[in-house]
Parts: C-alpha cells; structure tokens; sequence
C-alpha cells in the first residue's frame, strides 16, 4: 500500500471538512483547471532562530538553484558541499545544514521547500517537511488527474490537511480546551492557508550575484 493510500485510509472515518462560514477567510477563484499535471517546483530554505522563533528564509535564485542542481547530480549528491552567499555559507546537502565559512555562527537547517503552509503568529508561511511534501504532492497529482478533491491527510503530528481544490487547500491545528467538568478535549481549530509552490506564497527572493570575499581582517 503507498503512503497516499495510507493517510486516506487512516482517514477514511473522519470528516474534518470546514463549514461554509469557516471557509470564508480563503478567496474561492473560478478556473479551468483540466486534467493535466505539472510537478511542482521546489525551492530551497534555511532555517535562523531569531527571538526563540524560527524563520524561514529563501536562498536567492542563484544559490537555490545551485543547490537544486547539486540535488539532481546523482547518486553522491549528498557528499556534495555547495557554497552560497559568494562562499559565505556552505551548505552540506546530505545533512542539510547551512555553516558559516568564516566566523563562528549556529548552524542553520536546510530544506527543499514545495508546500508551506501559514504560520500561528506572524502569519509567515511555514514549510511542510521534505518527506510529508512528496505525500502532498502524490495526493495533489492523484487529485488533478482523476478530479477526485477533498482529500485528507494526517500530518507525523496528527494534523489534518484538506485539498478542497487547487485554490483551497487547509491545515487544521487541534485546539485544547476544557468543559466546566475540567475535562480536557481536543477540537479542531481554525482552517490555516496550505500553499503549493513559492510563487504562490507572499516571500521576497533576491536573484542572487552576492560578490565574494576576497579579504578578511581580524
């Protein structure tokens, strides 16, 4: 059984779908959408911790691209050690991990980045895992080419994502909450945005040219 056909039977029983006025929140478009299928594209994300909270920010065009190269190269794309920033950072595409070349800095994490989905607080979009975004999108590629939406899906954390159609895709986080017993149960909260692609989600990339360092004094 494939992992698409896992989550939908785990999730067979359950009906988290939004009511009409839940759905309210989220621009419903007309389109022509078809029977065709076209791979998403991917770009790549590093992760900074900044004020206890994680931010993630793009690579330029250059780099990413750079980077997504590397990754496609072949079977020892993971010992491959990709510099970016004008050699500023290194990245180690095997561990997914972004070093300073020249001074002391906390490595930063890595991604390959297709689908986000929005943040709790800042509103930023956040994105999905490498592995849970090739089960979106196994799910996205089965729903375009048989027209068969309101797919569900559990994330590795047991929340609930719904493909209504291509311009409606939700994530539901549970909600705790407590009855005047002091009995705690879990609820679903409020439909969060899901977005597949970087050119659909609101981020400033910069094309790139970064100059090197040529010197550095101490």
């Amino acid at each position: 059984m494939s992992s698409v056909e896992s989550h939908q039977e785990q999730l067979s029983q359950s009906d988290p779908s939004p009511s009409p006025n839940s759905c309210s929140s989220f621009e419903l478009i007309d389109m022509d959408v078809g029977s065709s299928y076209e791979p998403v594209s991917s770009h790549w994300f590093y992760c900074k911790i900044i004020d206890s909270k994680e931010m993630w920010i793009p690579f330029n065009s250059d780099d990413s691209q750079q980077l997504e190269e590397a990754h496609g190269s072949g079977k020892d794309c993971n010992e491959r050690v990709v510099p970016t920033e004008g050699g500023r950072y290194d990245v180690h595409l095997g561990e997914r991990t972004r070093y300073a070349v020249y001074w002391d800095e906390p490595p930063s994490e890595v991604r390959r980045c297709t689908w986000f989905y929005k943040g709790d607080k800042d509103n930023k979009y956040v994105p999905y895992s490498e592995s849970f975004s090739q089960v979106l999108e196994e799910t996205y590629m089965l729903a375009v080419t048989l027209d068969e939406w309101k797919k569900k899906l559990e994330s590795p954390n047991r929340e609930i994502i719904v493909l209504h159609n291509p311009k409606l895709m939700v994530h539901y986080q549970p909600v705790a909450g407590s009855d005047e017993w002091g009995s705690t149960s879990t609820e679903q909260g409020r439909p969060r945005s899901v977005k597949r692609g970087v050119e659909n989600i609101p981020v400033d990339i910069h094309c790139g040219n970064v100059n090197p360092l040529f010197s550095l004094t101490f």
